[in-house]
C-alpha cells in the first residue's frame, strides 16, 4: 500500500466514524454518541464538526437530565430559545437527519406543553410545538382545545398550516379563510408558510383585480374566480358563521355572494337585484369588482 492509498483508507475511516456520531445522534443514544465522539476525537482532533457534534451531545444529555412534564413556562421558553437560536443551526451538520433529529424534542417539548394558550407567548403552547415536529393531527387537536381560539391569530395559523399538510387546499379552505378574516394582516405570512402554488397565483390576481383591500376579501374574491366552489364553501361556514359575520363586512359579503351566485343560475329575478344591491351597500369597491366580473362572463 503506497502512501496515497493509505490516505484514501484514513480518510474512509474517519468519515465512517463522523457518520457514526450522526447516526448515534439521530437515535438519541446517549452512550452510543459519547463513544463515537471520543473515537472520532482520538482519529481526528482537529476535525472542525467536533465542537458541533458536542454541542448537540451536550443539549441531549440536557433533555435527558429535565423532567419536561414538570417544566414551568419560563424554563420551557428557555428550551425553545435554545433550540431556535444554537441547536437548530447545529443540526446542519446532520445533513437531511437533521429534519427528524430536531423533530423529536419539538414533540416532546409539546408533551410537556400543558400551560393554557397565552396569546403573549404562542409559541410555547402545544399546538405551535407540534406543528413545529410535523405532528400535524396533534396540533390540530391541541389547537381545538383552546376557548376563543377561533378570533386569536396564532390560533387561526395553526389550525390553517395543520389542515392544509394533512388535506391540502380544498380541504383546508375553512381555515384559510378564517384567518384572512380575522388576521387579514398575517394572510401574507401564512401563503409564505404554505408555499403553495396555485394559492400565490390566486393571490396575485386578487392583489391586481381588488385595488385598496386588505386580505379579508380574498375569499368572496375566490368565489367569483372559482364559483363551483360555492357549494363546498357555503357546507364549511354555514355553521355559526352569521354571528361572526355582523362584524366582518368582508364575511358578510363572502355569504351574500354564496347566495348571489345561487341566484344567478335561475336567472334574472328581484331576488337576484335585491341580494346586489346589499351586496353593494356592504362594499361599493368589491361590488364594482363583482360586476365586472360579471361583464367579462355574459361577452
Amino acid at each position: 500500500m503506497n502512501a496515497h492509498q493509505l490516505d484514501l483508507f484514513l480518510d474512509s475511516h474517519e468519515v465512517t466514524l463522523a457518520n457514526e456520531v450522526v447516526a448515534a445522534l439521530c437515535a438519541h443514544d446517549r452512550e452510543r454518541t459519547a463513544q463515537g465522539i471520543a473515537r472520532l476525537r482520538a482519529e481526528a482532533p482537529a476535525r472542525a464538526d467536533l465542537p458541533t457534534f458536542d454541542s448537540l451531545y451536550a443539549f441531549l444529555d440536557l433533555t435527558r437530565e429535565i423532567d419536561t412534564a414538570g417544566l414551568d413556562a419560563d424554563a420551557l421558553e428557555l428550551i425553545v430559545e435554545v433550540l431556535n437560536t444554537r441547536m437548530i443551526p447545529a443540526a446542519a451538520v446532520l445533513g437531511k437527519a437533521a429534519k427528524g433529529f430536531l423533530e423529536s424534542f419539538w414533540r416532546q417539548l409539546a408533551r410537556a406543553a400543558i400551560h393554557p394558550f397565552n396569546p403573549d407567548r404562542p409559541h410555547l403552547h402545544a399546538a405551535d410545538l407540534f406543528l413545529r415536529a410535523g405532528a400535524y393531527e396533534a396540533a390540530e387537536e391541541a389547537a381545538k382545545t383552546i376557548t376563543g381560539g377561533q378570533t386569536q391569530r396564532a390560533v387561526l395559523r395553526w389550525q390553517a398550516i395543520a389542515r392544509y399538510r394533512l388535506a391540502g387546499l380544498p380541504g383546508a379552505r375553512r381555515q384559510i379563510f378564517s384567518l384572512a378574516w380575522h388576521a387579514a394582516d398575517s394572510f401574507e405570512d401564512l401563503l409564505r408558510e404554505l408555499d403553495d402554488a396555485l394559492l400565490k397565483q390566486d393571490w396575485l390576481a386578487f392583489q391586481a383585480a381588488v385595488e385598496d383591500t386588505d386580505a379579508s376579501w380574498f375569499p368572496a374574491w375566490y368565489l367569483l374566480r372559482y364559483p363551483e366552489s360555492a357549494a363546498a364553501i357555503d357546507a364549511d361556514l354555514a355553521p355559526g358563521s352569521a354571528p361572526t359575520a355582523a362584524s366582518i363586512p368582508a364575511l358578510q359579503a363572502c355569504l351574500r355572494l354564496i347566495r348571489i351566485l345561487d341566484l344567478e343560475k335561475q336567472g334574472h329575478s328581484r331576488a337576484l337585484i335585491k341580494q346586489r344591491a346589499r351586496l353593494q351597500a356592504l362594499d361599493a369597491g368589491f361590488f364594482a369588482v363583482y360586476m365586472r366580473a360579471r361583464d367579462v362572463q355574459h361577452r
